[in-house]
């Protein structure tokens, strides 16, 4: 197991949560960039899982919107120019069907 195979685990423990505080899924998409920048270090197994848990938040994405903006205006994501490659950050804009999520036939990405 990798160093970061227990921040995927916790992302997707995350994913599915709707008890706990809409800080503690605002502090997940902050995981969730954390480990966009390792990605390149990610075990195979690992991508799948995180491609699994992305799915789930993907399914999730109208609670989850629900849930954050008591917490995060979704403005700020391109107010603040974050690249549309970091989708869960425009997760808005997913559950209104006004983006895509990044399934990619180049090289090498599933996701």
């Amino acid at each position: 197991m990798s160093e970061y195979k227990q921040d995927i685990l916790n992302y997707g423990d995350d994913v599915n949560d709707f008890d706990s505080s809409p800080f503690e899924s605002l502090r997940m998409l902050h995981d969730r960039t954390n480990i966009h920048m390792v990605q390149n270090k990610l075990e195979f197994e690992e991508k799948v899982l995180l491609g699994y848990y992305d799915l789930k938040l993907i399914e999730n994405a109208n609670k989850m919107v629900k849930r954050l903006r008591n917490v995060y205006d979704f403005k700020l994501s391109d107010e603040n120019k974050i690249p549309h490659e970091q989708w869960w950050w425009h997760l808005n804009k997913i559950a209104e069907g006004m983006m895509d999520f990044g399934i990619s036939t180049e090289k090498g990405k599933a996701i």
